[in-house]
């Protein structure tokens, strides 16, 4: 009977401990709501950072653009000088780096837009390039003399 009891009572501590350990898994399968939502306000933080970051150089890399586009059409239009012996008008324009005069080979494959979507404005004889010509883009806001132009003229700070 001694034995019949002893094995009874280790029976239900086997079956308590049991329930012990399962209740305790359950609790550490999954996150809480709380914690999920932490992570999640951590993550939100961290792409918000990102994201100025990453916008602020875009302005700054579109900038870049435009002055390396900028110099490039300069070079061509400084070659059709050296060709033609004059620079093109402002009628004629920067297309005629494409077309130029006569039989010869274009100085460019084509014109490109700046970085915003609109055309380079060109004028010959340039009032900031005496001598030479103006070559610039209206910005990011798209209106000439708006303040943030870039062109081939030296900034003044």
């Amino acid at each position: 009977m001694f034995v019949l009891l002893k094995k009874g009572l280790m029976a239900r501590l086997q079956e308590s401990s049991d329930l012990r350990t399962t209740r305790g898994r359950s609790r550490q399968r999954g996150m809480t709501l709380i914690e999920i939502m932490v992570v999640v306000v951590i993550i939100s933080l961290v792409a918000g950072v990102v994201g100025v970051q990453v916008f602020g150089q875009l302005k700054s890399a579109q900038i870049s653009t435009a002055s390396t586009q900028i110099k490039q059409i300069s070079e061509a239009l400084d070659l059709y000088r050296l060709k033609f012996k004059k620079y093109p008008s402002t009628g004629e324009g920067l297309s005629s780096l494409v077309t130029p005069k006569g039989n010869s080979e274009p100085f460019m494959n084509s014109i490109p837009e700046d970085p915003w979507g609109m055309e380079y404005v060109y004028i010959y004889p340039g009032s900031r390039n005496t001598g030479r010509f103006d070559l610039m883009s209206s910005g990011p806001d798209g209106v000439q003399g708006g303040g943030d132009d870039v062109g081939n003229w030296k900034q003044t700070e």
